[in-house]
C-alpha cells in the first residue's frame, strides 16, 4: 500500500475499533483526522484508545498513521498487546513509567515477537524509565512449542535504528536480536544505549549480522533459559554475514546464567567479510565465565579480522574468567589492552584465570592473542593459564605480551615468552606430528589390476560433510548410486553430491531426494583420483552400488562415520618418521572400539569403549618402503554405537574398506 492507502485504512480501522476505551479514555478522532491529513507529524497512541485487556490495535494503528514521531503515553495500567510492526521514517517515544506487556496466551509463533522491524529504515525508539515486557516463564511450558526467538524487539537487515532508555525484560528468546530478513543485507548504523537487559531466555542482545554497530551504556544481567544464556551474543549464522565495526562501550553483564560476552564465530570462515569487534571499559561478573571468543578452525578456514578489548574487567567466581577455543593462530589477532581478570575466587588447581581449548577436529594452533600491561587477580593456587586439547595434535602459539598477577600479597610480573607459554600449557603428544597436505595431492590405485567382477561397497554411513575417494581413466564411465537416509526424526530435503576431477575443476553436482537413492554418472575427462563429496547434514548417506572402488577420506580434519563397524586399511608412506591415528567417540555415551594392526598383522594398540580422543603415536624410525596398516573398528561394550572419527596424522588421510581398493600417493 503507498502512503495514502495507509492512512485511509488506517483512518477506517480506528473508526471500527476504537470508541470509548473501558477505563474512560476516548478515542480523539480529530486528533487521528489531522495525522491522515498531513496537518501534525507527532501522534499520541492513546487518540486511538486505551484498552487495558488488549491495546494491540490503538499501537499498531499510531505506527501505521504514517506520524514521524508517536507518542506512547503512561496510563492507568499496562498496554497489554500482542505482536507489533514497526515502521520506517518514524521516533517511538515511551515515557516514563509505561508498561508494554505482552498479552497472556499469545506469542504461541515460535518467532512471534513483541515489537519486529524487517527490511526497514530510520527507526528510533526511547524510552527512559519505560519498560518492554513479555511473559518468559508462560513460554517455557505447554501449551507454547519450546523455542528461543520470541524477542522483545526483532531487528532484521534494517538501516539506521537507535534504541535507547528503554528496560527490556522476561523476553522468550532475547532482550535485542539484529538478524537477517533478507540475505546479504545486514543491519547497519545500529545505536543501543543506555538499555537494560533483564531475565531474558536466551540473551541479552544476540548479533547475526550488524554494520557500525554501537552498544552503549547498558547493562545485561540474568539471562537465564536456554543456551548459550549470554549478556551479548555474537553469533552469525552464514558465512555471507558480517561483524564489521561493532563496538561495545562503557557496558556490564552481571550473573547470567551462561557467559557474560560471547563471540562465537565458527560459521564465519576466510571467505566471510573480515570482522571488527571492540569492547571499550566494559565489565562482566558472575559465576560463569566473562568473555568465551571461538571461531572456526576446520577445512574452509577461519575468519580474518581483529578483536580489540581495552580497560575492561572480566570476573568469574567459579570458571575460568576468560576461555578462547579452537582460535588459529595466524587468524584474527585478538588484543587485551590494559584489562584485568579476577578469579576463580576459590582456590582450584585445575581451573586457571585464562582457558585454551583446542575441540576435536580442529586443524592449526590456537592463539594469536596479545595482552598489553593486563592483570590477573586470582586464588593461590589456580594456574595463570590451561589449554585443554581435544585434538591430540595442536600447541597454544602467538602468545605475547605482558601480565602482573597478583595472588593474596604476592605480584608476580611476566612476559609471556614462547619458553614460559610452553612451560604453563605444553603441546600433546600429537602435537610435533605435521598435517599430511592433501590439497592437491596425486592419488593411484594401490592394486593396479583392474577387478574383473562387480564392487559391491561395505555399508559404511557418514553424516554432516562426507568426502569420497576413487580413481578412474580418462573416458571411463563412473556410476556411484548413493542413499539420502533419515536419522530419527531429523527433516530433510535434498542432499548435493559434488564431484571435483584431479585438475580441481568441478564437475558435476547432483541433487539426491530425501529417503531416496539416486545415480551419480559422468564420463572421466582426464586420469587420476577424483574427490565426491556428499552433505547429509544431520541425516547419513551410504553407498548403494558403485563402478569403481571408493575410499573414504577428507582433506582437512577427521573423517566422520556412523556405526562403521569391520577394517579400514590405510597408507603410511615411506620416510614418514612419525605419524599418528586419532580414534573419537561421539561424545557422551557414544563410544567405539578400536584395535590397530600393522604391516605384518600384528596388534600394536587397542583400546575399549572409546568416547574422547584417544591417540596412537608410531615414532620408530622411518620405514624404507610404504606400508598398510588396518584400523578395525567395532561396537563398545558400554554405550552406544553411532558418531564416531577416525583422524589420521603424517599420513595420508584416506582409508578404504578393502586393501585392494587402497588409493595411495603417486610416486
Amino acid at each position: 500500500m503507498n502512503k495514502l492507502q495507509i492512512k485511509t485504512f488506517t483512518l477506517f480501522l480506528a473508526v471500527l475499533t476504537t470508541t470509548t476505551a473501558s477505563d474512560g479514555a476516548e478515542s480523539n478522532q480529530k486528533a487521528i483526522d489531522a495525522v491522515i491529513a498531513g496537518k501534525t507529524s507527532v501522534a499520541r497512541a492513546s487518540w486511538w484508545g486505551f484498552d487495558p485487556a488488549d491495546s494491540t490495535a490503538a499501537i499498531q494503528s499510531a505506527i501505521n498513521s504514517g506520524a514521524s514521531k508517536v507518542i506512547i503515553e503512561k496510563m492507568a495500567g499496562p498496554w497489554i498487546v500482542k505482536k507489533l510492526q514497526l515502521a520506517s521514517d518514524q521516533e517511538i517515544v515511551f515515557e516514563k513509567g509505561v508498561v508494554i506487556l505482552a498479552k497472556k496466551g499469545e506469542f504461541k509463533g515460535k518467532t512471534d515477537s513483541l515489537f519486529s522491524a524487517s527490511l526497514q529504515n530510520n527507526i528510533t525508539l526511547t524510552g527512559y524509565g519505560a519498560t518492554l515486557q513479555m511473559r518468559r516463564a508462560d513460554y517455557d511450558a505447554q501449551p507454547y512449542p519450546k523455542a528461543e526467538w520470541r524477542n522483545i524487539l526483532s531487528i532484521r537487515s534494517c538501516s539506521n535504528v537507535t534504541v535507547s532508555g528503554l528496560i527490556l525484560k522476561e523476553s522468550g528468546g532475547d532482550g535485542i536480536y539484529l538478524g537477517v530478513s533478507k540475505p546479504g543485507v545486514t543491519n547497519k548504523n545500529i545505536q543501543l544505549k543506555d538499555l537494560i537487559c533483564e531475565r531474558n531466555y536466551r540473551q541479552g542482545i544476540s548479533i547475526i549480522s550488524a554494520e557500525n554497530l554501537l552498544i552503549e551504556n547498558c547493562k545485561f544481567t540474568q539471562t537465564d533459559g536456554t543456551a548459550p544464556m549470554a549478556g551479548v551474543d555474537f553469533e552469525p549464522n552464514l558465512p555471507s554475514e558480517r561483524l564489521v565495526n561493532c563496538v561495545l562501550r562503557n557496558c556490564a553483564a552481571e550473573n547470567n546464567t551462561g557467559y557474560g560476552y560471547l563471540m562465537y564465530l565458527p560459521n564465519l570462515n576466510r571467505k566471510s567479510i573480515p570482522i571488527s569487534i571492540r569492547f571499550e571499559n566494559c565489565h562482566a561478573s558472575g559465576t560463569s565465565s566473562g568473555l568465551v571468543c571461538a571461531t572456526k578452525n576446520v577445512e574452509q578456514g577461519s575468519v580474518e579480522g581483529s578483536i580489540v578489548l581495552e580497560n575492561c574487567t572480566f570476573e568469574s567466581t567459579k570458571k575460568t574468567p576468560i576461555l578462547i577455543y579452537d582460535k588459529p593462530a595466524a587468524a584474527c589477532p585478538m588484543e587485551f589492552k590494559n584489562c584485568t581478570f579476577i578469579g576463580p575466587g576459590i582456590d582450584a588447581s585445575a581451573t586457571p584465570s585464562i582457558t585454551f581449548l583446542a575441540r576435536t577436529g580442529v586443524v592449526e594452533d590456537i592463539g594469536g592473542i596479545k595482552f598489553e600491561n593486563c592483570v590477573i587477580k586470582t586464588a593461590a593456587k589456580n594456574p595463570v593459564m590451561s589449554f585443554i586439547d581435544s585434538s591430540y595434535r595442536i600447541s597454544v602459539a602467538d602468545i605475547t605480551g605482558t601480565l602482573q598477577v597478583e595472588r593474596g600479597k604476592g605480584v608476580t610480573n611476566y612476559t609471556l615468552t614462547k619458553e614460559l607459554i610452553s612451560k604453563w600449557m605444553p603441546p600433546g603428544k600429537g602435537a610435533g606430528i605435521k598435517q599430511f597436505k592433501m590439497e592437491g595431492l596425486k592419488l593411484v590405485p594401490l592394486v593396479a589390476d583392474k577387478p574383473t567382477t562387480p564392487f559391491s561397497p561395505r555399508l559404511v554411513r557418514r553424516r554432516h560433510t562426507a568426502d569420497y575417494v576413487m580413481y578412474a581413466v580418462k573416458g571411463e564411465l563412473v556410476s556411484v548410486t548413493f542413499s539420502f537416509n533419515q536419522l530419527v526424526k531429523y527433516s530433510g530435503d535434498k542432499m548435493p553430491v559434488t564431484v571435483t576431477a584431479p585438475s580441481g575443476k568441478v564437475l558435476k553436482v547432483v541433487q539426491v531426494p530425501f529417503k531416496e537413492s539416486a545415480a551419480c554418472e559422468f564420463e572421466a575427462p582426464e586420469t587420476g583420483s577424483y574427490f565426491i563429496r556428499c552433505e547429509p547434514g544431520t541425516n547419513f548417506v551410504s553407498i548403494v552400488s558403485t563402478s569403481h572402488r571408493l575410499c573414504l577420506a577428507s582433506k582437512r580434519g577427521p573423517i566422520r562415520l556412523m556405526a562403521a563397524a569391520g577394517d579400514f586399511f590405510f597408507w603410511v608412506p615411506s620416510g614418514v618418521e612419525k605419524w599418528g591415528v586419532i580414534v573419537i567417540g561421539g561424545g557422551g555415551k557414544e563410544r567405539v572400539n578400536a584395535a590397530l594392526f600393522d604391516s605384518s598383522g600384528k596388534n600394536v594398540w587397542s583400546q575399549q569403549n572409546i568416547a574422547s580422543p584417544t591417540l596412537f603415536a608410531s615414532n620408530n624410525g622411518k620405514s624404507k618402503q610404504g606400508e598398510v596398516w588396518r584400523l578395525t573398528l567395532s561396537k563398545p561394550t558400554n554405550g552406544f554405537f553411532e558418531d564416531h572419527f577416525v583422524q589420521l596424522l603424517g599420513v595420508p588421510s584416506v582409508l578404504s574398506p578393502t586393501r585392494e581398493s587402497l588409493l595411495i600417493p603417486a610416486k
